[in-house]
């Protein structure tokens, strides 16, 4: 099952929300939104935990943080949303997409 499968965006019009439906795997059902994305590079100085020889064959490396909320539980209790389990499936969505859709920086303006 892909990435792109596992997800879809919605649209509630009484509350003018938009957010994303998990529709396969453990989470089906669930519904939140990203509150705040963050991308930037990583500095090999901050990968001490990386053995150096990884660095030199993969330099281009970014972190990605994300904060988001919930929007539809459905009937999961709260705590399934601290786990790490359902941070990577937010984190795998997120970074397709960012592959598909970009940043969304190259549609704001200065005006």
């Amino acid at each position: 099952m892909s990435i792109e499968e596992m997800y879809s965006f919605v649209r509630n019009p009484k509350r003018n929300m938009q957010g994303i439906a998990i529709r396969q795997g453990k989470y089906f059902g669930v519904i939140y939104e990203y509150k705040e994305v963050k991308i930037g590079d990583v500095d090999n100085e901050n990968l001490l935990s990386e053995d150096p020889s990884n660095l030199k064959e993969s330099p281009e490396r970014v972190i990605l943080s994300f904060e988001y909320n919930i929007l539809d539980k459905y009937g999961f209790d709260t705590e399934e949303f601290g786990k790490q389990e359902f941070g990577d499936l937010l984190g795998d969505i997120l970074v397709d997409v960012i592959d598909k859709y970009g940043t969304g920086e190259e549609f704001e303006s200065d005006d």
